[in-house]
């Protein structure tokens, strides 16, 4: 069943769902659209505020030449979208529909020219890895992938954005030691991203082109 635009607000932002007050950034548009794309589809309404609240777009031309620049600039695959303007409380919204893909992955660009593949987990948009969608990875990575401490893992980082040798050890229960060289070992293998250099190390999945 689809949704009204009034039904999608009052459930508020998740898996599906996301709310944006305008496009500030196509390229942050591009992000939100691929991983949206590469997951279960959803729907971006512009005009509504994180708290629900409607707030409406000043102009639909200028939020429409964002929305394109994003779909067919930004994103590699292009997206195909659909879209169309509502007027609630007499406020005009745009209500922006994605398919899932069957061309995923697609990559969203960012501003240094960089691809990312970005999914959605809960009400966010996180980066993630050509071989969860493609299943492609080099014979060592992919053993790596499927060992069991390394699943439990992916699993914590699809939850919490980030992790440290000292959280994963005991996610794991092995010493701590042991959980910093599985850590860099995945880095090293463009499966994490080292997030802060020092003490502690953080990581989080992400995976550059």
């Amino acid at each position: 069943m689809i949704k009204s635009t009034i039904q999608i607000i009052k459930q508020g932002e998740g898996l599906t769902v996301e709310f944006k007050r305008t496009i500030d950034n196509p390229y942050k548009i591009a992000k939100t659209l691929a991983s949206f794309a590469n997951t279960s589809g959803g729907v971006l309404l512009i005009g509504v505020g994180d708290n629900r609240e409607v707030l409406g777009i000043t102009s639909e031309l200028g939020e429409l030449e964002k929305l394109e620049r994003a779909c067919t600039e930004l994103v590699d695959k292009a997206l195909s979208i659909r879209f169309k303007s509502e007027k609630l409380d007499n406020r005009i919204l745009l209500r922006v529909e994605i398919d899932e893909s069957q061309e995923r992955p697609h990559y969203a660009i960012n501003e240094k020219g960089q691809r990312m593949i970005y999914i959605r987990v809960k009400d966010k948009s996180v980066p993630t890895l050509r071989l969860f969608i493609e299943g492609q990875s080099d014979f060592d990575t992919k053993t790596l992938l499927e060992s069991r401490h390394v699943r439990s893992l992916i699993q914590y980082l699809k939850e919490y954005d980030s992790v440290t040798a000292k959280v994963f050890s005991r996610i794991i229960n092995i010493s701590e030691k042991r959980a910093e060289r599985l850590l860099n070992d995945l880095a090293d293998k463009q499966v994490l991203l080292k997030l802060q250099k020092g003490k502690p190390e953080m990581f989080s999945l992400k995976w550059v082109e």
